[in-house]
């Protein structure tokens, strides 16, 4: 019997939650119609630490859903085709928007240039700068997708092999791009990019998807504990600047806390009959990556017709962005994003090179579904 993993979805949605905090008050920074000589915004911890959480996350169920087909064949294109069905249409839907929104509406967007070679790799998720030369693709938050669809080709590369060659394969891969990346520091793209040590997240959750593969658990209470010291760590990091000293060692400063916060999710027991606040929270995350995609245009939106409200209180705009920013990427999951890869799952399902002698998990980064957890890891090679 399947399980929905429930805890891990409102983790995500914690993660984009916090994303959007940090976006929604740098917006209101800019001023738009409203009064910042007051204005200071809630810093209590480092609110783009969400997109950490978010690698540690992939990491985590990326090996939970591939760790039996190391080896077989088909595994990794299986696992490719099904990365891209999940992540690319939405991604090029918004990047697409940007686009138009950019050459629609000069005026009202932050950054109204383009370049062509930026266009092309925003498309391939391939890292470049953009004309004011930041690595940055068109849509800016596409970012961290750069750094997903590369763990995706080096994951789904590790397939070809054997769990015992594969695995680690893997961890040479992005642990050597890391140690790399924080040695020699590189400056030209792509291998600056793909070196940064943020990657090591990625194996953060590889490590946490194996000891759940071990049936290792903690009690409810110890699993709170570890949110908390997670959430401590990431506050006393704030109030000392180590994000604004230490940025190259966001790995380890802002990883490891991700990774303590993940384990205080995934280790503890599932509720049998989750409440209707945990069921909406759920919904909220299996909505995340509409959430994270579409946020900018809710941000765009709310601040072009802010000044028509009369208010110049930039908490209440920020209060309204967040509201407006959620419940958009909400309305994005269900009418698009859901049916979306819904339809486009089931046209791959009747390929023959995709399927596999047991189908006993189906999954997708949004909405997860995985095997009972005694049946996890079965049948390895």
């Amino acid at each position: 019997m399947k399980s929905t993993m429930s805890n891990l979805q409102i983790l995500r949605f914690l993660a984009a939650a916090m994303v959007l905090v940090s976006h929604v008050q740098h917006e209101a920074l800019k001023g738009v119609s409203l009064d910042i000589s007051h204005y200071h915004p809630w810093t209590a911890i480092f609110f783009n630490g969400g997109v950490d959480i978010f690698f540690v996350i992939s990491g985590f169920i990326m090996y939970a859903i591939a760790s039996a087909e190391f080896g077989e064949p088909g595994a990794a294109q299986r696992f490719l085709l099904r990365r891209m069905v999940r992540i690319v249409p939405p991604y090029w839907f918004f990047t697409t928007a940007m686009i138009c929104a950019t050459i629609l509406f000069q005026s009202h967007v932050t950054h109204p240039s383009l370049s062509i070679g930026n266009i092309i790799a925003s498309y391939i998720f391939y890292p470049s700068q953009d004309i004011y030369g930041r690595v940055f693709p068109v849509l800016p938050v596409g970012w961290t997708l750069n750094y997903e669809f590369f763990f995706y080709i080096v994951f789904g590369s590790a397939l070809f092999f054997r769990r015992k060659i594969g695995l680690p394969l893997l961890f040479c891969v992005i642990g050597g791009l890391g140690v790399f990346g924080a040695v020699f520091q590189p400056e030209k793209l792509p291998l600056a990019f793909w070196s940064n040590p943020i990657v090591f997240e990625f194996l953060f959750g590889i490590l946490l998807a194996m000891l759940h593969e071990r049936l290792y658990r903690l009690p409810l209470p110890a699993g709170w504990f570890c949110i908390f010291i997670g959430f401590a760590a990431m506050y006393l990091l704030e109030y000392f600047h180590i994000p604004e000293d230490f940025y190259g060692m966001r790995a380890l400063w802002m990883g490891l806390p991700a990774m303590l916060i993940c384990s205080g999710f995934v280790f503890v027991p599932e509720s049998a009959e989750p409440n209707i606040i945990k069921r909406q929270l759920v919904l909220f995350g299996d909505a995340s990556y509409a959430i994270y995609l579409s946020h900018m245009f809710s941000l765009n939106a709310v601040a072009r017709f802010w000044g028509h409200t009369g208010s110049s209180d930039p908490w209440l705009y920020v209060a309204i962005a967040l509201i407006v920013s959620l419940l958009f990427g909400v309305l994005v999951h269900v009418v698009l994003e859901k049916p979306l890869t819904q339809f486009l799952n089931r046209r791959i399902s009747g390929l023959l090179w995709l399927r596999k002698k047991s189908d006993s998990q189906v999954a997708c980064e949004g909405e997860m579904v995985m095997r009972p957890t005694g049946d996890i890891g079965a049948n390895k090679k």
